[in-house]
């Protein structure tokens, strides 16, 4: 899983996600706080499976790519 901003294309570190694995499903959730930096960007992860270049009889290899993306960020910072 990739997740990253849609308008400065960074990648979020490994410090503000959490990856969760088990038997059958993998989650990744970024926690991230609202900055000004974010403002008018997305969000976006990208979920994929890369093929080994390792032999294998395997019949099985997943092929998949889905990517989600937030709405457009709205972070407004304001003196108090």
């Amino acid at each position: 899983m990739r997740w990253f901003n849609s308008v400065t294309r960074d990648d979020f570190t490994d410090d503000v996600i959490t990856l969760t694995i088990n038997d059958t499903t993998v989650t990744s959730q970024l926690t991230v706080a609202a900055s000004r930096d974010l403002n008018s960007s997305e969000i976006v992860c990208v979920t994929y499976f890369i093929s080994t270049s390792l032999p294998t009889t395997a019949t099985n290899i997943p092929s998949y790519m889905h990517t989600w993306t937030s709405a457009k960020l709205n972070a407004q910072c304001k003196a108090p």
